[in-house]
């Protein structure tokens, strides 16, 4: 017989004795029910302990996972084309929000997984200066503990849309399609206001909506920190 049951059969027994005692004994129906009641309190006072116990020990499945919490925070970062010239830099300054990625998607993930947005305007230092705006979206993972107050590796890499006032020639669109791929750490802080540096590979290419796409290649040093 389960536990659930034996504990409702206990207190049911016990009543049922106790009044069989009264019809047959009134003086002592008060002993027989409080020696029979004694083992229903001991074992759902067993029952409230083992629980207790498996929560406080962290029981797989006992709670559900909590998402991790919001970040924002933004940076500046200085990049130059390696192809199809060497001859354009730019100065970029980036705003991002970082969210816990199952929450936002919907889905089991591992909790170093982030999805990441962010939006960065500047220009073009030389050759001459033209407006760079871009919008995009990323999934960043982090490499090492969470919990843990060393450098805090990450890797990521994400796609999203640019545009600028330059053209090299053959690049067909001043709006085109900016796949970003990276790799950075971050130096956690007691407050969260963590620094970070990261290196990034940049790419402007239409994907084909013109016949002209040429596409740019760039390398990026990041520098910033969390609100």
């Amino acid at each position: 017989m389960t536990h659930p049951a034996r504990r409702a059969l206990l207190p049911l027994s016990s009543s049922m004795i106790a009044l069989f005692v009264t019809l047959v004994e009134p003086g002592c129906a008060t002993s027989w029910a409080a020696e029979l009641a004694a083992p229903s309190a001991a074992v759902s006072q067993t029952a409230t302990e083992v629980t207790s116990g498996d929560a406080g020990l962290g029981t797989p499945g006992s709670a559900k996972e909590a998402p991790l919490p919001d970040q924002y925070g933004m940076s500046v970062e200085y990049g130059y084309t390696y192809d199809p010239r060497e001859d354009i830099s730019f100065l970029l300054a980036r705003v991002f929000a970082i969210y816990d990625y199952g929450t936002v998607w919907h889905q089991d993930r591992p909790p170093a997984l982030r999805f990441k947005v962010e939006g960065a305007a500047g220009s073009t230092l030389t050759p001459a200066n033209d407006l760079i705006v871009s919008a995009n979206i990323l999934a960043l993972y982090y490499l090492g503990r969470l919990d843990s107050r060393s450098p805090r590796p990450y890797v990521e890499g994400g796609i999203g849309a640019i545009y600028t006032q330059f053209r090299v020639k053959g690049q067909g669109l001043h709006y085109n399609f900016n796949p970003l791929l990276g790799v950075g750490c971050e130096l956690p802080q007691e407050d969260g206001k963590n620094p970070f540096l990261a290196i990034r590979l940049h790419h402007i290419s239409n994907a084909g909506l013109n016949h002209e796409n040429r596409g740019v290649n760039s390398v990026e040093l990041q520098i910033g920190r969390f609100f």
